[in-house]
């Protein structure tokens, strides 16, 4: 039976903040699988340094963490993978389906946990969507099992790319013809820009480091925020920059 166990989740909301300029609206997804807390480590630190220095915001930024009941757990999903577990919306714009289990989970007519995680996400997306008073963009953040070297995925879009080629990290194109039912998928086929970054592996500190050097960035490169307003860029710059260093 899936379990609908709740105590201890994560909290959803990272960080929210809405400038009192119009502008973009960049949203930052971490956590999607519940063995990747680094993502939400970063965010939270990001979250910080808007509190400690007086960083003038055009639009909103967003910051979510994806799975609340899987990081709380440290497991990558309780019932079913979050992220293979969106549809696009159909003719009659209707909200995404629960995917079929393929095998994964369990096969009760329970709710699975990651219906109410994925609901709860959606309610959060769609609301941020409405409000939003300019270009819309969504990053996902994921670290990997195994070492190897910090790079981004998109859906190959002329926008996708074009707000990819931003940032000096590797692109991995085609992954996404791979993966079905993901968030950033999902996302895309709504209209807005979105991007993927693998950050390194799970259990790297350095990862952490590499998933906010890469958060500012698109804060920057998104048009929320001025380059010269953000103390450490050029740091942050030389961080992605190393870590990528021979990679193809």
């Amino acid at each position: 039976m899936q379990s609908t166990v709740q105590e201890g989740r994560v909290q959803r909301i990272v960080c929210r903040r809405r400038g009192a300029m119009t502008g973009p609206t960049l949203i930052a997804v971490a956590g999607i699988h519940g063995n990747e807390p680094a993502g939400v480590h970063a965010l939270r630190r990001v979250a910080e340094g808007f509190e400690r220095h007086e960083v003038e915001l055009r639009g909103e930024f967003l910051a979510l963490a994806g799975n609340t009941q899987a990081l709380a757990r440290n497991v990558r999903y309780v019932d079913v993978d979050l992220n293979r577990h969106w549809h696009t919306h159909d003719s009659n714009g209707s909200r995404p389906q629960s995917a079929p289990s393929q095998g994964v989970g369990p096969s009760t007519d329970d709710v699975l946990v990651e219906d109410i995680e994925r609901m709860e996400l959606l309610d959060t997306i769609d609301a941020a969507v409405a409000r939003a008073r300019g270009e819309v963009f969504c990053i996902d953040l994921h670290t990997t099992s195994g070492s190897g070297y910090p790079f981004a995925t998109i859906g190959d879009t002329l926008r996708n790319r074009s707000f990819a080629l931003r940032f000096p990290v590797p692109i991995v194109l085609g992954l996404e013809e791979e993966l079905q039912g993901t968030l950033l998928e999902y996302i895309n086929g709504l209209g807005h820009v979105t991007m993927g970054f693998e950050a390194g592996r799970h259990d790297d500190p350095g990862s952490i480091d590499n998933h906010e050097a890469l958060v500012w960035h698109a804060l920057v490169h998104a048009g929320l925020v001025r380059a010269r307003d953000v103390e450490k860029l050029g740091r942050y710059r030389q961080t992605l920059r190393r870590v990528s260093r021979g990679a193809p």
